[in-house]
């Protein structure tokens, strides 16, 4: 699959989730009864996994947080183990903190790189003579 696939997917799945969270605490509808999509998030957790060197290691964590809080959802509608109260609040915060830490470790690894890169480029131009 392609690379741009799959992290488009990931983004999307994890937005869409997002807003299926907020209609359903609007509108107090349960939209976890369907379990198909479960099969989408593990083929593209599987494409993840088996593509490693290809992927952002924090998408990785998104895509995995995606498929553990869709399954917990998906298993509570079917077997009904978790209390509603309890179940409104976790899978959510599952997705909340799969999306949050992964994007603040990748942004905190853009700093650092972009600061290895700077004095890099500053090291190459001081051992270097310049070109007249």
């Amino acid at each position: 699959m392609s690379m741009v696939f799959i992290r488009w997917s990931v983004t999307l799945i994890a937005v869409y989730l997002i807003l299926c969270y907020l209609v359903a605490a609007i509108f107090h509808v349960n939209i976890w009864s369907q379990v198909y999509y479960l099969l989408v998030e593990f083929c593209i957790c599987l494409c993840i996994s088996k593509q490693g060197v290809y992927h952002c290691k924090y998408l990785k964590w998104t895509a995995y947080a995606i498929l553990v809080e869709d399954t917990i959802a998906c298993l509570d509608v079917i077997f009904d183990f978790i209390p509603d109260n309890i179940m409104s609040v976790v899978p959510p915060t599952i997705l909340t903190m799969g999306i949050a830490i992964p994007l603040t470790l990748a942004i905190r690894h853009y700093m650092k790189a972009r600061k290895v890169m700077r004095l890099l480029e500053q090291w190459k131009s001081t051992r270097m003579p310049s070109r007249q």
